[in-house]
């Protein structure tokens, strides 16, 4: 280095540009100059310059390797070397370098590397595991106010920062972050930060809900270029709170008492969770959070809000969460400080389901109980119009790469599946007990569930669920209301619904119909034959199945102009690949009952008990506490019978909301045992089960592998032994005798009481849309 010294006083005239560069550093920055030294060596070595062997054999001797390998073997530590003491040998590594590169390629490799080093300051900036918000933030910035980053480094560096920006705000998850490292540039990231919100501090993230819906954003405008159907595709305007939100709300209002109760038993953190609730939504928020809050609103002011749940473990590879956690609507009007109290309310209420014990139960399951759950929020604004004094998007749903349930055997599992409605997407992913979705397969959208006209105005969905405006709440109201309040003017109406004339459906011939004067009937018929609509979502599920490299799901909105993607998610997938060979020559006396209509591949083996809800009983019991006493028991016989050695039975459509008495009321803690759900249909009283797929409480189903099949006692091709179905008051009475008086409403049937040392079996085979169940022993 001595020589790099003297030449600082001589002459500049004609010396090339990278020795000047490093004369300068001589004398200003000692640590750049050094990193330049190991970079150079490097490079030399590379490209077998002469004479950059021996400098490296003198700082690291390999013939000493050699010889110690040789004596003690492969697992004998190598010689440690000599110091690297930049100072002693640059002059010699220059000096080779002035031998074997030209003058310009050293003076650009010299400029481009101390770019590198100056941008350095994000990449150390991570490494600091729990770096806090505001550093990475401020690094961001000036790593791309400075250079134009990405074109200046090796591609190595570019991966290794994107990658560390994706572990530090999105996800540890590998799979994760082996796709998002290849569509998430840390532009995108630059602009996602500006829309985060957190403790200054903090070092929380932004919670799967979150990654997902980032990552498929940037998967689809990567795609957007050259791909038509995918230009109009975009995502609501949204905003993101970290995860170490939640846990800075606990610690301000010292509410660490409640951080375990985790780790009580189910019945325990039912009865609590109410309470915690309550204090959830009477605590206080820090100034700090508030500021930010009202920031948000600023930002989001004009148009109805949503606040989504996005915790740590939501929406991953692992497990979906799927409606285990709060999502919120909010009208956002009136002052700004009653908007301001209605956003901190409904944060708190989402903070406040973590300890729920449907999350609860079902991190249990999956051997994640003792992971410390973090809750980040998605904020986004709601996708619509305004119609009057309702407000809501002209249609919404949720789309899957795979259909798991087919009603034609024209339908290949690979077509998909799409729950679709007019109004917000809630009664798509929710269960309801007095309305039906229109179930669409994107690759065969003409082969619809009800063939029939008859059918298709039957099992129509009459009602949406939309935002009040006036009385800023979440409401559900018939769908020739707004129609009306549209004054027939509802963005999309004409794709949206089929005109019943006389028994047929007419297709509405565009917006200038009457559609005030039209027997309307919601079918989706022409926005599935007459737009690019159902393309596009096949596409989008295409390409982001490409992209994630499995199936994906999907929700989705539209305001009658743009499609907006809403979440993704990998999908949960039932195991049904094997073939179900139905046995042959049954007994007639041991069958149980038989079943053709939407069966799956799936075989139920073992069964001990079948629990009956008899829908005659059910339907006397007048009121809503008795109904949801029913709920109950099943939650307790859930807990006390051998697990997976039980069935559960039970007329319309259970865990749904709506009018308790068309279906029994359980969340996923209380049915998580069971090996099988079956849904039997009543006609005398209503009891019709849905075709569920796509729902919440579906995928909660296929996740724990509890079998599902819709049952049709009343159709000609169904077999239903109703004495078997009678018996079993007494069991009820042994195993929960404080339930005595609703030993007629559910009934527990052990099956060696009907044969001796028996066991009932369901066999589904999905290609003939066959269902037998009958006792084996």
């Amino acid at each position: 280095m001595e020589k790099l010294r003297n030449r600082k006083s001589g002459s500049t005239h004609s010396k090339p540009e990278w020795k000047i560069i490093l004369e300068n550093l001589v004398y200003q920055d000692h640590a750049i100059l050094f990193s330049i030294c190991r970079r150079m060596i490097i490079y030399l070595d590379r490209i077998k310059a002469p004479g950059i062997s021996a400098v490296i054999e003198k700082l690291n001797p390999s013939a000493e390797h050699r010889k110690r390998v040789q004596n003690y073997g492969q697992n004998w530590p190598k010689p440690k070397g000599s110091p690297f003491n930049a100072h002693e040998i640059i002059d010699d590594v220059f000096e080779i370098a002035d031998s074997n590169i030209s003058d310009t390629e050293i003076s650009d490799l010299l400029r481009n590397w101390i770019h590198q080093e100056h941008q350095s300051v994000l990449s150390r900036t991570l490494e600091r595991r729990h770096a806090p918000l505001t550093d990475v933030i401020e690094a961001v910035k000036k790593y791309l106010k400075l250079f134009n980053a990405e074109k200046v480094m090796s591609r190595g560096e570019i991966t290794g920062l994107r990658v560390g920006l994706l572990y530090r705000f999105l996800s540890e998850n590998l799979r994760y972050i082996n796709i998002a490292k290849d569509y998430i540039p840390i532009s995108a990231m630059d602009k996602i930060l500006d829309r985060v919100i957190g403790p200054a501090r903090g070092n929380g993230k932004l919670g799967g809900k979150s990654a997902g819906l980032i990552l498929a954003r940037e998967i689809i405008f990567s795609k957007r270029k050259t791909n038509r159907l995918l230009q109009d595709v975009t995502t609501p305007k949204s905003r993101f709170l970290t995860s170490d939100g939640l846990l800075e709300f606990i610690h301000y209002n010292a509410l660490e008492e409640f951080v375990f109760t985790k780790y009580q038993n189910v019945e325990e953190i039912e009865q609590s969770f109410p309470f915690i609730e309550y204090i959830f939504k009477s605590s206080h928020f820090p100034p700090e959070s508030i500021y930010a809050f009202s920031k948000i609103l600023d930002d989001l002011e004009g148009k109805p809000i949503i606040v989504r749940s996005s915790s740590l473990l939501e929406d991953s590879f692992e497990a979906s969460f799927s409606g285990k956690y709060k999502s919120l609507f909010l009208s956002n009007s009136g002052s700004k400080s009653e908007r301001l109290a209605q956003l901190m309310n409904a944060i708190a209420e989402v903070y406040a389901s973590s300890f729920a014990p449907d999350p609860i139960e079902y991190r249990r399951e999956k051997g994640m109980l003792d992971f410390r759950e973090e809750m980040g929020i998605l904020i986004q604004q709601v996708v619509g119009n305004q119609i009057g004094k309702y407000y809501l998007p002209s249609f919404a749903g949720v789309a899957f790469t795979y259909n798991e349930f087919r009603w034609s055997s024209r339908i290949k599992r690979e077509d998909g599946i799409m729950r679709i409605v007019a109004g917000l997407g809630t009664r798509a992913v929710d269960r309801t007990i007095d309305d039906y979705p229109a179930l669409i397969s994107p690759g065969q959208p003409g082969l619809r569930v009800n063939q029939t006209t008859k059918d298709a105005i039957r099992y129509s969905q009459q009602y949406v669920d939309v935002i009040d405006l006036e009385t800023n709440s979440f409401e559900t109201v018939r769908f020739e209301d707004i129609v009306a309040e549209s004054k027939g003017n509802f963005p999309g109406l004409d794709m949206i619904v089929s005109f019943n004339r006389g028994g047929t459906f007419v297709e509405p011939v565009s917006m200038m119909s009457d559609f005030l004067k039209e027997d309307m009937v919601i079918t989706f018929n022409s926005l599935a034959s007459k737009t690019d609509l159902i393309d596009q979502i096949k596409e989008v599920i295409r390409v982001l199945t490409e992209s994630y490299g499995c199936p994906v799901d999907v929700e989705f909105a539209s305001n009658g102009n743009k499609l907006y993607l809403l979440q993704c998610r990998p999908q949960s997938s039932i195991d049904n690949d094997h073939d179900v060979t139905i046995p042959v020559n049954i007994p007639e006396d041991r069958i149980i009952f038989t079943e053709n209509h939407f069966v799956n591949n799936g075989i139920v083996e073992g069964i001990e008990y079948v629990v009956y809800v008899c829908p005659v009983g059910y339907s006397a019991l007048t009121t809503e506490e008795e109904m949801k006493m029913v709920g109950k028991i099943v939650n307790r016989l859930n807990q006390v019978l051998p697990r997976r050695k039980f069935i559960l039975i039970g007329p319309g459509r259970w865990g749904s909301k709506g009018d308790i008495k068309l279906g029994v009321s359980v969340g996923y803690s209380d049915i998580n045992n069971t090996a099988m759900l079956i849904e039997e249909a009543f006609e005398k009283d209503n009891y019709v089960p849905e075709l569920s797929f796509g729902t919440h409480f579906f995928q909660d189903l296929v996740e724990a592998d509890i079998k599902y099949l819709p049952l049709y006692p009343g159709s000609d091709a169904t077999f239903f032994r109703e004495e078997f179905f009678a018996t079993g008051t007494q069991p009820l009475r042994d195993i929960l005798n404080e339930f005595d008086e609703f030993a007629d409403v559910v009934r527990v049937i052990k099956i060696s009481d009907h044969v001796m040392g028996g066991t009932l079996s369901v066999f589904m085979d999905g290609e003939s849309r066959r269902a037998v169940a009958f006792i084996k022993g």
